[in-house]
């Protein structure tokens, strides 16, 4: 494979090691998951190109060996008539290249019939074929696929791995300095146009290091605007989430008590996206625990009775 190929990968060097030796033999199935930003995404494409041999400037959507999984036009979540008509041809034999890829972007907007649809062919794979899976929120995905996974986690890149990155690609050292030190460890930030990066991350600091109950619910109300107001709320509430899990993360020696006490509240809220109960319910009742200083106990039926409204 080139040596090239990774070049404008920001960190994750441990990982391209492995996908390197995994083009020559892969395995059936891998998931690529972690945060936002963190370029899992970025990777997993790369990594497909690999797998069938083409160069970055080919669209992956015009290969016929290249399978993707994506939401129609207009909606959020990939149908399960998608999947079902997606799963023919992976059965049948690559045109051009050695293996036919299925490329799933966003396993985790596969609803119940989805993944059911799926599982279906993960049981009876068909032969040769390669299923290359991204996803933010895990806990959405049934334990019966990620069983049958490569599970690939992505961290947060260092600090200095991102400002090098920068000014690799031509930031100034003041702009670099600036901009890897707000994006916390995530790329993608570091690269966004100013107006973009960095959405929650103040609402986020304000909900961690709030004085008073009053001072975290305001702080929640503004999120829950601001992840309304966007096209996909479900993908803002995750992205809201994350931030508030790094100031936790900051803020935790500070008062650890406290960090877990609004972490589990995160955890929560994390858990119940795309469900029945609102995000906001589960930063509220953290709020209100960590005014108490009440920090829950474990129990064993976290996904069912969230800890938050205990």
């Amino acid at each position: 494979m080139p040596q090239n190929r990774w070049d404008e990968v920001i960190g994750h060097q441990q990982i391209i090691k492995l996908l390197d030796l995994w083009v020559e033999c892969p395995a059936f199935s891998y998931l690529f998951y972690g945060p936002s930003h963190l370029g899992k995404t970025f990777v997993a494409d790369k990594f497909v190109r690999a797998l069938v041999g083409v160069d970055a400037h080919q669209d992956l959507n015009l290969h016929p060996d290249v399978v993707m999984f994506l939401p129609e036009e207009g909606k959020k979540d990939v149908s399960v008539e998608s999947v079902r008509d997606n799963r023919m041809r992976l059965y049948q034999r690559p045109q051009i290249s050695k293996r036919v890829v299925a490329f799933l972007p966003k396993l985790d907007r596969l609803n119940e019939t989805g993944f059911n649809a799926l599982l279906k062919v993960m049981e009876e794979p068909p032969a040769g074929a390669v299923f290359v899976a991204v996803a933010e929120n895990i806990s959405r995905i049934p334990s019966t696929i990620l069983s049958r996974t490569v599970s690939v986690p992505f961290g947060l890149v260092p600090k200095e791995t991102i400002r090098q990155a920068l000014e690799d690609r031509g930031f100034s050292k003041q702009n670099a300095q600036q901009k890897s030190s707000i994006c916390r460890g995530r790329p993608g930030i570091a690269l966004q146009d100013e107006d973009e990066g960095g959405t929650f991350f103040d609402v986020a600091e304000r909900f961690v290091t709030g004085p008073t109950i009053g001072h975290r619910m305001s702080a929640v109300e503004e999120m829950k605007k601001q992840c309304e107001s966007t096209e996909d709320v479900a993908a803002a509430w995750s992205s809201a989430m994350e931030s508030c899990m790094l100031a936790i993360r900051s803020d935790f020696n500070r008062d650890a008590k406290q960090a877990l006490i609004l972490a589990q509240g995160v955890a929560d809220a994390q858990s119940a996206i795309g469900g029945p109960l609102s995000p906001r319910l589960m930063l509220d009742a953290s709020a209100i625990q960590a005014s108490r200083n009440y920090l829950p106990m474990p129990n064993l039926y976290p996904k069912y009775f969230p800890l938050s409204l205990t």
